[in-house]
């Protein structure tokens, strides 16, 4: 059996231990002190993390501090895409729950934001949720992104 279709089963079989696993070393990355962010060499602060399976789907949502923007942001995404990297080229012996945590981690948390600012989802805590829906933000709250119309926004690193 190939390393797609064991996960893809894996997957199956126990969404939420996959969700769990991925979260697990999701956390430890983002705990590890050999992990700077370039220019600030500041590290991206997890203030609160959760899993869950939401339709079947394996979800993970991070709630987190980037050292490069003056808000907290939120990030929900789904942990099931087998068709999508890391999962469809695994990393010899490399779990791919830690392959996929390292690409959450290393593509969606530590990078800047870019375009998603303007899609971003205020929630009653002032958390700007991004990723996949329904994210945890009252749809009636959607405002300005921030930085804009006065908003604290990204802070370009010095």
């Amino acid at each position: 059996m190939d390393a797609p279709v064991e996960t893809s089963t894996r997957i199956q079989d126990d969404p939420q231990q996959w969700a769990d696993d991925i979260h697990t070393a999701l956390l430890r990355q983002l705990a590890d002190p050999a992990r700077h962010l370039p220019v600030t060499g500041n590290q991206v602060q997890v203030v609160r993390s959760w899993t869950g399976v939401h339709d079947g789907h394996p979800v993970l949502h991070v709630v987190y501090r980037h050292p490069w923007w003056d808000f907290t942001t939120g990030l929900r995404r789904y942990l099931d895409e087998v068709e999508h990297y890391p999962l469809n080229l695994p990393t010899p012996d490399v779990d791919p729950a830690v392959d996929l945590a390292d690409d959450i981690v290393t593509s969606d948390i530590e990078e800047t934001l870019g375009s998603v600012l303007e899609s971003m989802v205020p929630d009653e805590d002032g958390v700007w949720w991004w990723g996949h829906p329904p994210l945890p933000a009252d749809e009636r709250r959607r405002g300005p992104a921030p930085g804009a119309n006065g908003r604290s926004g990204p802070r370009r690193p010095r």
